[in-house]
This record gives structure tokens, sequence and C-alpha cells, in this order.
């Protein structure tokens, strides 16, 4: 069999095996390959997969016009707590609102409270003095001056990314971005993720985790696209590649190097959306769509036709405040 005409490939990169559906646009046909995840380079079980695929049903690499894909790579590098040294710069005061946290307990019932994880140790978290009020007043300058003697900190450190929370930056984020700026231009890597580029939304513990999780994910993500560019380089295999969201929509390469949060629900989010679109097809508009893995099983609802999407959630007890489908995982 052969197949002439455009090509579209998604690939679903679980931690045991790694799906590729294949559409031939012309016939509006599927075809389904399955093949081993490399667990050391996830990018060479993708492209080795897309070979296979192409090699059993009949068609070019260079016949491929989109590639979608959807990764596990940022919820398993934040479960498996492989993550990069991270730095937290925030307002003067506030230090330990990473720490300290809303004092809900995640077992109710035990005598004994569970320590809170630690997304950036005490001793890379950073004070600069300014202040900004809740209708975006600035109380108190940024001090410039402080700035210099804080990324000399970083670096001594040995964080390789970081994260900048200052007090009401939702409301008026130009101190964010003078921080941002600043350390960008004197540091040695660009790994800098701001809060209110993310989740410009009140509560201040709710945001700095989501900006911690966001900039110690930054590396992680941007090392995989790397290699996953490369590996397509030197296979000569140019389609227009996107990643799946949480929130079932799609991201470029670029943006999921800026905000690779976004990416934490990527594997799972993609079948609940699946699943959506198959009920439209069959008339059915309440339906439980299931995704057992190797890993992990992943359960969704879809009620009167839509998915349910939330506006905050949470990965190994650290809350994320970004759009994501409500989906609920089991492993």
């Amino acid at each position: 069999m052969s197949l002439q005409g455009p090509i579209r490939i998604a690939v679903d990169i679980g931690g045991t095996f790694t799906d590729i559906q294949v559409l031939h646009e012309p016939s509006a046909r599927t075809f389904a390959f399955k093949t081993p995840t490399t667990p050391d380079d996830p990018s060479r079980g993708l492209m080795e997969g897309v070979r296979g695929a192409a090699r059993r049903h009949g068609f070019e690499l260079g016949q491929v016009g989109v590639l979608m894909h959807g990764t596990t790579i940022a919820t398993n590098a934040v479960l498996e707590h492989k993550l990069p040294p991270g730095a937290l710069v925030t307002t003067a005061g506030f230090r330990d609102v990473l720490e300290i946290g809303r004092h809900l307990r995640q077992r109710i019932y035990s005598a004994i409270a569970e320590p809170r994880r630690l997304l950036i140790e005490r001793s890379r978290r950073f004070e600069v003095s300014e202040r900004v009020d809740a209708d975006g007043r600035v109380c108190v300058p940024l001090d410039e001056a402080e700035l210099h003697g804080i990324a000399q900190r970083i670096e001594a450190s040995g964080a390789r990314t970081v994260a900048v929370c200052l007090l009401h930056a939702y409301a008026n984020p130009e101190h964010e971005r003078m921080v941002g700026r600043f350390l960008r231009e004197h540091l040695g890597h660009g790994f800098v993720s701001l809060s209110h580029e993310l989740s410009p939304e009140i509560r201040e513990f709710e945001r700095s985790s989501t900006v911690a999780i966001n900039a110690l994910l930054m590396p992680v993500v941007k090392s995989y696209l790397d290699a996953l560019r490369a590996r397509m380089q030197a296979e000569g295999f140019a389609p227009r590649l996107y990643l799946v969201q949480s929130n079932g929509g799609v991201t470029s390469p670029q943006l999921a190097a800026e905000q690779p949060a976004r990416l934490l629900l990527s594997g799972p989010s993609g079948g609940a959306r699946a699943a959506q679109v198959l009920g439209e097809a069959l008339a059915e508009p309440d339906l439980v769509a299931v995704d057992m893995g190797g890993t992990s099983f992943d359960v969704s609802l879809i009620h009167d036709g839509r998915m349910r999407l939330v506006s905050e959630g949470a990965v190994d007890g650290c809350p994320v405040r970004l759009p994501m489908i409500e989906i609920r995982t089991i492993g």
C-alpha cells in the first residue's frame, strides 16, 4: 500500500509506549502505529515511530505537513523530581510564601502533618525592595541597585533558572518586567519566568507555585525540544510542529519552551479532546473518557458535549494556576 498526497501525524509519548496516528488527508483515513518509548531520549522513540509508520503504511517523510505532539515530559519531570536547581526573586518580606502556602492539610485526619514539597529551597529565594499595592499603585519604587547583588548570589547558588513573583504584579507588572530584563541581561542563561505572564491573578502562593514550576521546567522542555528539532533536521523531517496543552488546545514550540507549565497535562488532555470529538460524531453528549497507559490511569468527563475546564490544578501537591481539562489520575 502506498499513500499519496499530504499526511498529518499525531504523536503521544507515554511512559511505556509512543503512539502514532497517521491521517491521510485526501481519503480522511487514519492508521495507527505503536513503538516503545525511549526514556533516555524521547525524541529518538518519536522518530523511530514516525519512520516505522512511514514504512508500514507507504508514505515519505516529506509528505508530512503537520505534526501534533502530546507529551508527558513536563509531568514526569515534576513527579519524578527531576528538575534543575532554581531561584525565586520576590518582594521583600515575602520570601517564605512559597513554603508557607495555605494552611490546608492534604490528609485532614492524619495526626502528623506531611511537610510541603519545596520547589525552591530557602537559600535560593531572594528578596528585592519594592512594593505595589492591590490597585497597582507603586508604594516603594524598585531598588535596581539591589539587582546586581541578587544576580551575583543567584549565580553563586548554582541556580539554572529563575522565577520572579512580586506582590500584586497582576495589577502592575512593570517591576517584574524590570527585574526580568535585568536578570536576562546579567545571568549566563535566558531561563527567567515572570508570574504576571503566566497567572496575572490574585493569591500570591498559587502564583508563586505556578511560576516556580514553569521556571524549573524551562531547561527541561527546551532541552527536549532542541533534541527533537536536531533529530528531525538530521532526518530531513520538517513538518509544522504543535504541542498539545493542558487545556486541550495546541501551542508552538517557541511558546512551549517559554511556558512549559502549560504542557503538564499535555498527554491525557489529547485523549479527553478526542473523546469530545468522538461524542459529537456519535451524537453522544455524555461520556466518560478513560486513558489507560503503562504508567497511569486517567479519567475525564464529557458532559452535555463539553469537556470540563478548570482554572487551577495541582501536580504532586503543587498548585498550578493555569487553564486545564479536569482530569483525575491514579497510577
